[in-house]
């Protein structure tokens, strides 16, 4: 009888230590930062839109300062490209290639492009070029999938705001948009636009 009770209050104490580590770890803290998982709606950790917010920031911090390394470097064309690739959504790069597939067909003319969305301008400073100031102005988690506006101050050549709008897909945040506060002028609006033409 005492050994039945032993094996019972063991496994007893053996469940109640097993917790859900992606909750929070044995003594009932807060989630460990390796636990967080931005899976969007239905993930295993729900995070807090504080916490989606801070890493929508992040995230855009993270495609300018590859912006910067990208552009100086001694081929940067190629890394833009690369940038596209990375850090942008789906519809995003299929708008894209279907302007770059349009405007294979002039002959004569610039074509759409005739400067660059990543620096806002034709130009760019290689020595210079970074970006300040990152706010979160809006996030919408009641949409699926979810969606974040950050906007922030690019530095080439002196300054230009940016409004970068991002899509979450597949779990990361991705620029969906980006827009020159100078001009408004919105590149995937633009590019959809001449895609009609």
């Amino acid at each position: 009888m005492k050994k039945t009770f032993m094996l019972i209050a063991a496994a007893i104490l053996t469940l109640a230590s097993c917790g859900n580590p992606i909750k929070g770890n044995d003594n009932g803290s807060e989630p460990r930062d390796t636990d967080f998982m931005l899976d969007g709606p239905g993930s295993v950790y729900e995070p807090t839109p504080e916490e989606v917010g801070e890493n929508a920031i992040e995230s855009v911090q993270e495609v300018y300062e590859a912006v910067r390394e990208a552009y100086s470097s001694e081929n940067w064309q190629e890394k833009s490209s690369e940038l596209d690739k990375k850090y942008c959504s789906k519809d995003w790069n299929t708008t894209l290639n279907a302007v770059i597939e349009k405007d294979k067909d002039l002959v004569e003319e610039i074509g759409f492009f005739d400067a660059d969305y990543w620096v806002m301008g034709q130009d760019f400073d290689e020595k210079n070029l970074h970006a300040t100031d990152f706010v979160l102005e809006k996030l919408l988690l009641d949409d699926t999938p979810w969606r974040a506006v950050v906007t922030l101050k690019l530095q080439n050549y002196g300054t230009k705001p940016v409004r970068v709008d991002l899509v979450m897909e597949d779990g990361v945040w991705k620029v969906d948009d980006l827009t020159d506060l100078s001009y408004d002028l919105d590149w995937k609006k633009s590019m959809k636009e001449y895609l009609e033409e």
